[in-house]
């Protein structure tokens, strides 16, 4: 199934370290991109000598799963409550539980991440101040597709 992006809304709960709620949810707004949410795999590697006359080659071994950081980035607005709580999770060692909703208001993915980077983008003189925030997902992505 391929699944419209368009309309996408993304939500925080203001609930340091979690767990993923039912309802309290807070929309961020201003969304202009929405990023990625995947994983990706470290990699080991190790010279070997597979030719005693030839060169070395190089093996690789995948080693430790991990999630990759998701950016997203939205127009700039302080009196968004989304974005306060946003700018409260970047200054806060805890992870805070996020929802992405797809536009048919069924489809979301559940997740508690890092805000580990927050900033804003001041861009070209004629745009509108944008801010970039990273979120590294800590733990399992819930898709509402897998219950």
């Amino acid at each position: 199934m391929i699944y419209s992006t368009a309309g996408s809304r993304i939500f925080i709960a203001d609930l340091p370290d979690g767990p993923i709620p039912a309802a309290g949810w807070v929309e961020i707004g201003e969304t202009e991109t929405l990023g990625t949410l995947g994983v990706e795999w470290q990699m080991d590697e190790a010279t070997v000598a597979c030719d005693p006359d030839g060169p070395q080659e190089v093996e690789f071994a995948k080693s430790a799963l991990r999630r990759q950081a998701m950016q997203i980035v939205l127009g700039n607005d302080l009196t968004d409550a989304g974005q306060v709580v946003l700018w409260k999770a970047a200054y806060s060692s805890s992870d805070f539980p996020f929802r992405l909703v797809l536009p048919d208001g069924v489809t979301e993915r559940a997740w508690m991440g890092f805000v580990m980077r927050i900033g804003e983008v001041f861009g070209e003189a004629d745009v509108v101040m944008r801010l970039e925030v990273d979120i590294q997902p800590n733990g399992a992505i819930q898709r509402s597709e897998d219950t």
